[in-house]
């Protein structure tokens, strides 16, 4: 250390010193002036903390996430067709439209998605994700061997408040969507 850090970092001692010993003296306005005084000699040394002082503007506390199930069974479900798992269990900040199917951002963040659905014998199903009319995860299944199956899917991605996300029918018409094993959730991993 050269000699004038040593300086630098004595005369701190000795305020903090004096400070610890006059702090029953101190008021509030006084222990704030020494506080920033301490801030700045911190900083004209180079010694200043690495991680940021500013408050997380949009962390708030508040959960996002839902969970929903089909109501009925679907059959001869068309390519293109959004599905529409309209039996909600859960709408914590209430992003997902049961009507449309479709789940809206409230907030920018990392979102968590997961779909499972049910199908029969010699089905031909692929049910994707879908974020702002993009194709964004694929899951499928073709010539189903086993008299009852469940396919599921992931995805965690970040979004921008507003965007959108939702499954559809992806590649051909599905024969048959068993409501009691289907189901669609989503969250908003935490940041703060």
């Amino acid at each position: 250390m050269s000699f004038g850090t040593v300086s630098l970092v004595s005369v701190i001692v000795c305020m903090v010193l004096n400070d610890c010993i006059d702090a029953d003296k101190q008021t509030h306005k006084d222990f704030l002036s020494s506080y920033d005084s301490f801030k700045n000699i911190c900083h004209k040394i180079g010694w200043e903390p690495k991680c940021t002082t500013q408050p997380i503007k949009y962390c708030q506390g508040k959960t996002i996430a839902f969970h929903a199930n089909l109501s009925k069974r679907l059959t001869n479900v068309p390519k293109n067709t959004i599905i529409k798992f309209d039996r909600t269990l859960v709408n914590e900040g209430n992003g997902y439209d049961p009507n449309t199917g479709k789940f809206t951002a409230p907030v920018d963040g990392v979102y968590s998605f997961a779909w499972t659905y049910h199908t029969k014998k010699g089905s031909i199903a692929y049910l994707c994700g879908f974020v702002d009319g993009k194709l964004t995860a694929y899951v499928g299944i073709e010539n189903q061997s086993s008299t009852w199956e469940n396919t599921s899917r992931n995805l965690v991605i970040k979004m921008k408040k507003g965007s959108q996300f939702w499954i559809q029918i992806f590649h051909a018409t599905v024969q048959l969507i068993h409501e009691e094993y289907s189901s669609l959730s989503g969250y908003k991993l935490s940041g703060c």
